[in-house]
């Protein structure tokens, strides 16, 4: 751990953040400090043994003390005390102090502080949260309460009215903290607290921006929080739509589940050290679940910070939820990999914005806008083509003289800046922008709310655009909206490109992510500070926005399990996860009288257009009317992950650091983890064969309940067998086990890399089916 420290300061001070512009919210942890004072000091979190406190001293904080002040003649003060989930504190340290420190007894580890970005509705209807059923079920639902870590609120917004909710539920603890722009009034009985954490990001940088860029309290400035907010628990609101499109009835997963704010992201970045505070406090509030629309870094368990306090959360009963990440579809590109968290990759739902581009040659192309209405002027008529080229950073010019009065094309590639792109295009006089996100950007083709009248267009078709501005002295085009097209618009759900993809690098063997959700495309209040864009210029201030993310995914499965906590109260984050995962769909739907049914056609994955995989889609697309009743789950508790980091073979050090227990990895069996997904390396597999275990527990009311196994996929590849292939519940909550045995079919030759099956419990005489995805892969490609 020491050897450790001395790599930290060498990446501290020999290192540079890379250029961040997608506002896509998912943090890349950096360490980075960019202020002035950076030669000096750095922001760690150090993580203590309790137990370790000297007798001398009557506290712990009073401990903490004599540690800085032994380590440096100067004064340093703490940024956070923690005594919740964790042990130990945050403070600004020399890297003198930093050493001593790390080298003093009691104190088990020294975290630099990690700079995170953000991963940045009809969704409700296309998952099935419209039938009477589930109406009733949310009705249920206001005992629990979602705590967001994100950007803060906007409360005056109708998405965070409390009409019609009962009092504040009785566990709550928590409260309604003021700062700029922000007042106890604006908390009631959906918002029901709100607190906003600097100190590590003041810390980092050295200052809080401006109120003209920020708000020094949980109010949002940045309309992301706001967005995910009312995604998962969003109150009603009729008429909602983006000027227009997707117009209708807005609301969110859980509309009557309660909503807390833990602001932990500013202008520049979330600190981890802001995090892990806002995390305890949520805890001692009373939260039921966490939601976090932001990634860590892919470090083993005991350097992770998120991992950590994440852990420490679900052994008190929360359940955390944390998006994928918008790295895709590079593989091993998954963020939040530990198993104690639900992690959520990325889906299209079945809408769309068409909009379309006649060429001058007669040659029709069709796109999407939520920018260019069918009232627009420009749809009137022919408007000059002008093209912009290849644009892959945000160092781009134009000439005024040739963009003025044009609609110009732009190729753009990677991370760049896009929404920045069109401000510059509209400031010289451009009329309109015809844009494609090229075929390295990881955004697939997604509606943005651009500040200028802009339709988007896949690879192909801006290639025949291009050829023809190319070949033409005078290309022109015209250009026209479709609005909002449903149901039939496309297949659904697709894995989105941007969607970050398994398998998991940390552990290969827990597969990631867990399920996908909605996150293309999704309508979602937002702040009245900024312009939709998020660009200076933008005037605009709609009541709802349009963003597309795993950012946006994470928050319709943090609502979907607070229903299924309402249902459930006496259920934990793992049978949670496990109804979630084994109900999930992994084929495509399909409308018979308005009615969404699954079709005999997996899930596609965007970037390739072919069948996705459970390294694309996890278990699958989440179901919420089947994760309501999943018939049986796969129980996890806290100690059988204390045992799961044994089998990884971390030390008894390095576990004390993760879970904050003295474990005895000499009493530990060879049992598995109750994971409800099965992945192994087909090197591992081999003629001989490898065995698996699992229990599973039964949640039917009725209590008595018969099961049969049937596998489907990986014949002709792999013998599965599963023994017994019946499972008899005589009773609830009874537990049965049973064990998987996966051997290779001699003299089949390898043809692939992957292999794909799924073990079924089929409910004898019931209707229930109870879904275990079973990938083997090659590490060899």
């Amino acid at each position: 751990m020491r050897t450790l420290l001395s790599v930290f300061l060498f990446l501290f001070y020999f290192t540079y953040p890379s250029s961040q512009t997608s506002r896509e919210l998912i943090f890349n942890t950096n360490s980075t400090k960019t202020s002035s004072n950076s030669a000096r000091f750095m922001t760690f979190v150090a993580l203590v043994d309790p137990l370790c406190k000297p007798s001398p001293f009557f506290s712990h904080h009073h401990w903490y003390s004599s540690l800085l002040t032994s380590s440096s003649s100067t004064t340093t003060s703490f940024i956070h005390i923690y005594n919740t989930l964790i042990h130990g504190f945050s403070a600004s340290l020399t890297p003198y102090q930093a050493k001593h420190i790390n080298s003093s007894h009691g104190v088990l580890s020294l975290f630099p502080d990690s700079i995170f970005h953000l991963h940045t509705t009809r969704s409700p209807s296309f998952l099935g949260l419209n039938n009477l059923k589930l109406k009733l079920l949310n009705s249920s639902g206001s005992n629990v309460i979602i705590g967001f870590m994100d950007t803060g609120i906007w409360p005056e917004h109708p998405s965070f009215a409390d009409d019609g909710l009962e009092p504040i539920p009785a566990h709550w603890r928590g409260k309604c903290e003021t700062g700029f722009g922000f007042n106890h009034s604006n908390c009631n009985k959906k918002l029901i607290g709100a607190r906003f954490f600097s100190g590590g990001y003041r810390a980092f940088f050295g200052h809080l921006d401006h109120p003209a860029s920020e708000f020094r309290s949980p109010r949002d400035h940045d309309g992301h929080g706001t967005h995910v907010s009312s995604i998962a628990a969003g109150a009603p609101v009729t008429g909602s739509s983006f000027y227009g499109f997707a117009g209708g009835l807005a609301q969110g997963m859980a509309p009557n589940a309660r909503i807390a704010v833990y602001k932990v992201c500013w202008v520049s970045g979330c600190l981890l050290s802001d995090i892990c505070a806002a995390f305890e406090k949520a805890i001692l509030d009373g939260v039921n679940i966490i939601s976090i629309s932001l990634g860590s870094s892919r470090l083993p368990f005991h350097l992770d910070l998120l991992s950590i306090v994440s852990l420490r959360a679900f052994s008190g009963g929360i359940f955390v939820a944390s998006s994928a990440g918008n790295e895709g579809p590079s593989w091993a590109s998954i963020t939040n990999a530990p198993p104690w968290i639900t992690t959520v990759g990325a889906g299209t739902i079945d809408r769309d914005f068409p909009a379309k581009l006649l060429l001058g040659n007669g040659i029709s192309i069709t796109g999407i806008s939520i920018t260019l209405t069918r009232e627009s002027k420009l749809t009137r008529g022919f408007h000059r083509l002008y093209f912009g080229g290849e644009i892959s950073s945000s160092k781009f010019s134009f000439s005024r003289q040739l963009v003025k009065g044009n609609i110009v094309l732009c190729l753009t590639t990677g991370h760049m800046p896009r929404m920045l792109l069109g401000a510059s295009l509209l400031s010289l006089g451009a009329v309109a922008m015809v844009i494609c996100h090229g075929s390295i950007d990881p955004n697939g083709i997604i509606s943005e709310p651009h500040v200028i009248p802009t339709i988007t267009v896949g690879i192909l078709e801006a290639k025949l655009i291009e050829d023809y501005i190319l070949s033409s002295d005078s290309p022109v085009v015209n250009i026209s909206s479709q609005g909002t097209v449903e149901k039939h618009a496309k297949p659904a759900p697709v894995v989105a490109s941007f969607s970050s993809r398994g398998p998991n690098s940390a552990v290969p063997g827990i597969l990631k992510p867990d399920v996908i959700a909605p996150s293309v495309n999704i309508l979602g209040a937002w702040t009245d500070a900024i312009g939709p864009s998020s660009v200076a210029l933008d005037n605009r201030r709609p009541q709802f926005n349009i963003m597309s993310g795993t950012s946006m995914a994470c928050p319709h499965v943090s609502g979907v399990a607070a229903i299924i906590k309402s249902v459930h109260p006496d259920w934990g984050p793992s049978e949670i996860k496990s109804a979630l995962m084994t109900t999930s769909n992994t084929h495509k739907l399909y409308y018979y009288r308005n009615v969404s049914l699954s079709s005999s056609s997996l899930i596609l994955d965007e970037s390739t257009g072919k069948a996705a995989n459970p390294f694309d889609f996890g278990a699958g697309h989440i179901h919420p009317e089947r994760a309501l009743d999943p018939g049986l789950v796969f129980d996890l508790g806290y100690q059988d992950y204390i045992d799961f980091l044994c089998q990884l073979n971390y030390t008894k050090n390095e576990i004390h650091i993760i879970s904050g227990k003295h474990a005895n990895c000499s009493n530990i069996g060879k049992g598995q983890l109750n994971y409800p997904a099965i992945v192994i390396a087909a090197e591992k597999v081999g003629h001989k064969g490898v065995n698996f275990y699992r229990r599973l527990k039964n949640v039917n009311e009725a209590g008595s309940r018969k099961y049969k196994a049937k596998v489907v996929g990986l014949a002709g590849f792999y013998k599965i067998g599963v023994i017994p292939k019946k499972l008899e519940f005589s009773k609830i909550d009874e537990k049965l086990s049973f064990k998987i045995a996966i051997r290779k079919e001699k003299g089949v030759a390898k043809r692939t890399s992957l292999w794909v099956g799924a073990l079924i419990w089929h409910e004898i005489g019931g209707k229930h089916r109870v879904r275990c995805p079973i990938v083997i892969f090659s590490r060899q490609g």
